[in-house]
């Protein structure tokens, strides 16, 4: 934010250079297991996938998670296969970054993936090496910074209200309450408790390249089945049994949410590739071409939904994002007639292409269309509109990041002893009131002025109701700016 300011720009950029270098590793971890080729294909899936393109729109910790998990992967698969130590000390280096973006899971996903790679290859001088322990060393050496900021932070501070409790350790928190608590539900943190949550997720996370994960891990399973597991050790296991395995215990969590899987799609998307690249060496060129044609029916559906949007539920008018999905359209089609590719090329270049598109329409125009029916978004411009000096404006129930972020300010939320004190001081109070807290605030304050409405919608929870522009704003919940005075105030 200090180099770009406070806007889209900052919020996203070290997210978007993440992502690109999470990318690198991804292709040189698949040119490391099996070929250029299949590295190229590996990067190409990973950033294409719809998790990923979305993690750098609706921005988090998780892009840099995933590229420091990523890239100790790689170093660590590096020093497996060289025993140099460069990568060695490298690897051990980008867990700690991992840790210090986002705790534990970073190391636990490496370290299982790494596990299963070892165990796969029967590499017990690689299990049960002697530079194991000075790993731990150089990773917490790496750590350390992350420690003792955490320890400055809350363990010097005792008195700090946390997660709300006093006396909260930063440096517990960071090694182990930050991904356990949400493993076991601690904290009240239960959402989609349900084992089969990740199983439907990854359906349509890892759009559009779905068809081609699944069909290789079951060719893998029933690999295994036929031939009573000995394809275990004849297939690099990193990307199979290392991924798969993460995601049934990340699956028993009390506490998941979608963007939680983007740890894994690095690994995924070797695993996809390598699908690929199986096939071509093994010329089964029927198969793969049972494959090109389901990526083109899954294309035309995805390409019939932007249509929907751009015609029908957000009509699209600007000449750039048409200019774009014409010059990706025109790929596209450059590929189709490219009957000199070779088909997997043909069926990742094509794939991505139309991944892109989708996404640009997505990231350009759907999403911003859909923020727009959020309250913190639009009340900047009520606020400038109404005169209001946003120094003036006080939060009612609770905190709104969308106003902070576009105000560029904390707006302080009131309670009721607040509003009482301003009020009594001679100050108009103005309040910005979200959906959920308006009734709170007629009741207790019910001669309080409306100064403006915005619509105040959950945009991550859409219907078909608000898809359709002609039923759009039926019972559309609405968010307020109020004034309250001192006439106003209940008798005490």
């Amino acid at each position: 934010y200090k180099i770009f300011g406070i806007g889209h720009a900052g919020m996203r950029f070290f997210s978007i250079l993440a992502t690109l270098v999470a990318a690198w590793a991804v292709a040189k971890l698949a040119m490391r297991l099996y070929s250029a080729e299949a590295g190229r294909w590996a990067a190409l899936i990973f950033l294409t996938a719809q998790a990923i393109m979305l993690a750098n729109h609706d921005v988090r910790t998780d892009s840099l998670l995933t590229a420091f998990t990523a890239l100790a992967v790689w170093q660590l698969v590096e020093w497996v296969e060289t025993r140099r130590w460069l990568p060695f000390l490298a690897g051990f280096l980008f867990l700690a970054l991992s840790v210090g973006s986002k705790g534990l899971i970073g190391p636990v996903v490496a370290g299982c993936a790494l596990f299963f790679f070892l165990l796969g290859r029967r590499d017990w001088s690689g299990i049960f090496n002697a530079r194991w322990p000075l790993g731990l060393l150089v990773f917490f050496v790496g750590l350390s910074p992350f420690l003792y900021a955490y320890y400055l932070q809350f363990d010097m501070h005792p008195e700090k209200l946390v997660n709300g409790g006093y006396g909260r350790s930063g440096v517990k928190f960071l090694l182990w309450s930050h991904s356990m608590d949400r493993f076991a539900g601690n904290r009240d943190l239960v959402a989609s408790p349900e084992f089969s949550f990740f199983f439907h997720t990854i359906l349509w996370a890892f759009l559009p390249w779905t068809i081609v994960l699944v069909t290789g891990v079951w060719e893998r399973l029933r690999g295994l089945w036929s031939s009573r597991g000995a394809t275990f050790f004849s297939q690099e296991q990193l990307s199979f049994a290392g991924v798969w395995v993460m995601f049934c215990v990340m699956s028993m969590a009390r506490f998941k949410l979608p963007h939680y899987l983007n740890i894994l799609f690095p690994l995924l998307a070797v695993s996809a590739a390598g699908w690929l690249w199986r096939l071509q060496s093994a010329g089964r060129v029927g198969f793969l071409k049972g494959l090109w044609k389901a990526h083109g029916w899954l294309s035309a559906i995805l390409l019939l939904a932007v249509g929907i949007i751009v015609v029908w539920s957000f009509p699209l008018t600007n000449v750039w994002i048409w200019l774009g999905l014409i010059a990706f359209g025109g790929v596209a089609l450059m590929i189709l007639r490219r009957t000199d590719l070779a088909v997997a090329d043909r069926l990742v270049l094509y794939t991505a292409s139309v991944a892109l598109m989708v996404n640009l329409v997505l990231n350009a125009h759907f999403y911003p269309n859909l923020l727009a029916y959020q309250s913190g978004n639009r009340m900047p411009a009520i606020l400038k509109a109404q005169g209001v000096d946003p120094q003036d404006l006080r939060l009612y129930g609770r905190v709104v990041r969308s106003l902070d972020f576009y105000l560029q300010r904390a707006v302080p939320v009131a309670d009721s002893t607040e509003i009482r004190r301003l009020a009594e001081g001679g100050s108009q109070v103005k309040l910005f009131v979200s959906a959920g807290s308006r009734d709170s605030l007629l009741l207790q304050y019910p001669s309080a002025r409306l100064l403006a409405e915005v619509p105040d919608m959950r945009v991550t929870r859409l219907t078909l109701r608000f898809m359709n522009p002609a039923k759009r704003m039926e019972r559309m919940p609405m968010g307020g700016l109020y004034v309250v005075a001192a006439a106003d105030l209940p008798k005490k």
